[in-house]
């Protein structure tokens, strides 16, 4: 909040991805309730060519490795719209050469969601560390005793596994909305994914959750930085 200060205008820019960038998203809406700031916008990165202003906050989430790497592709036209470009709290995986390249060359302050991925952009960029967005949301309306277990693996391109477990429910990929993904989280007693907003979720939500990495270091990064 320090570092956003109260621009002229501010322009929060969301990128595609599941119900867990939705929880990202809710959380970093409730935080930036505090800002001082006049007018605030939000967009969709697709509508980003109709757009200007002075500063642009960039959504936090996991779309800067091997996988997932559309936003670099994104982010030099995002400077030149905007005078300042912050980068909210993301996992970073610079094996990946076209976010290691984008890095490299961004002018934007980039928060990273945890240690690994902070150690590995600090030399490349202006770097800062902070809680991913999701630590931001407000729980409380879904705390309840649950039962059974939950078992969310996910089903795409970053899964470490080449099979899912039996009776899997990858529910970032196939519940409608946030409320109904909380929802199915909070009855349940015991957590099992590799997903890790179910799992931030869920731990946020009094669960016993049993994680899995995908297939770089977020999920065990992020519990050692912020779960643990």
């Amino acid at each position: 909040l320090c570092v956003i200060g109260a621009p002229p205008d501010l322009t929060l820019i969301r990128n595609h991805g599941n119900v867990g960038d939705e929880l990202i998203q809710a959380g970093t809406r409730r935080l930036l309730s505090q800002v001082l700031c006049s007018d605030v916008r939000e967009i969709r990165i697709d509508a980003l060519p109709s757009q200007r202003g002075h500063t642009a906050l960039v959504a936090g989430g996991g779309g800067w490795c091997r996988a997932f790497h559309g936003l670099p592709r994104w982010l030099p036209e995002i400077e030149a719209r905007f005078e300042r470009v912050i980068l909210l709290p993301s996992s970073f995986d610079t094996a990946e050469e076209e976010v290691r390249r984008a890095l490299a060359r961004t002018r934007a302050l980039v928060f990273a969601r945890e240690e690994v991925s902070f150690a590995q952009i600090r030399e490349l960029c202006q770097a800062d560390l902070a809680h991913d967005g999701a630590f931001y949301f407000d729980y409380s309306p879904y705390l309840r005793e649950g039962e059974g277990v939950l078992t969310a693996f996910r089903t795409d391109e970053e899964s470490a596994f080449p099979a899912v477990p039996r009776g899997n429910r990858d529910i970032s990929a196939t519940c409608s909305c946030l409320d109904e993904w909380l929802w199915t989280i909070a009855r349940h007693e015991r957590i099992l994914t590799d997903r890790a907003h179910v799992m931030i979720a869920g731990a946020l939500l009094g669960k016993r959750v049993e994680y899995a990495a995908s297939n770089y270091h977020k999920l065990p990064a992020l519990v050692d930085h912020a779960l643990r």
